[in-house]
């Protein structure tokens, strides 16, 4: 392993620790309609060392953040494994979406809707087991968090599915952006700052400047 796959690794690794510290910490807030679910902060460190080291950077650092909080991450192994998949299936999309658009913003806006329909086709089918299989418990708890929040009586077993599973997506819809766009807001910050330690070796800034470069040509 060389110097340059050593760092990637480290930095990669030290984000990864960032977002398990930001998952332990009190940041996050609950979901109004499915109190258990929480949007948090956790997931940006992670999207970071995707924007800046790469997506095989990226990957590495929900690994790893997956592996500490099997370890200090409540409801182990179910909650960090949940949120492993989370994170994963939205960084899959991320790098099909730079895949099928090389341009850095086309290919940010791509990935972040295949992300989105990612994360919710494959949560979807994990919630559904866990809901139906593991933890029953949880869907009587999520139908009468959504009847009290739209103030309607939810009776029926597969209503109650129904709805649980339509705001759990709408969930994961907005737990999208609110980590992509940090991650994104940071890199420009650092782009336009004039920050000169090692900036061009970002993997955004590349794609940036090399998409900089054949604009004029195409024109």
């Amino acid at each position: 392993m060389n110097a340059r796959a050593i760092k990637i690794v480290a930095s990669a690794s030290c984000l990864a620790s960032l977002a398990a510290l930001l998952a332990v910490l009190p940041l996050s807030f609950p979901y109004p309609v499915i109190p258990y679910l929480r949007f948090d902060l956790a997931e940006i460190p992670v999207f970071l060392a995707f924007l800046l080291l790469g997506p095989w950077a990226g990957m590495l650092s929900s690994l790893v953040y997956w592996l500490i909080l099997l370890l200090v991450g409540s409801f182990s192994p179910l909650g960090p494994t949940m949120k492993f998949v989370a994170v994963l299936s939205t960084l899959a999309g991320l790098w099909a979406g730079f895949r099928i658009r090389g341009l850095p913003r086309t290919g940010l806006m791509i990935g972040g809707v295949l992300g989105c329909l990612i994360r919710v086709a494959v949560m979807s089918a994990f919630n559904y087991i866990v809901l139906v299989y593991i933890f029953p418990g949880f869907l009587e708890f999520a139908a009468a968090s959504i009847s009290t929040f739209l103030g309607l009586e939810i009776s029926d077993a597969l209503a109650a599915m129904m709805m649980t599973m339509i705001f759990t997506a709408v969930f994961n819809m907005l737990h999208v952006p609110l980590s992509i766009v940090p991650a994104y807001l940071v890199v420009e910050s650092l782009m336009r700052s004039g920050w000169r330690i090692e900036a061009s070796e970002f993997w955004y800034v590349r794609l940036a400047r090399a998409a900089s470069k054949q604009s004029p040509q195409r024109s």
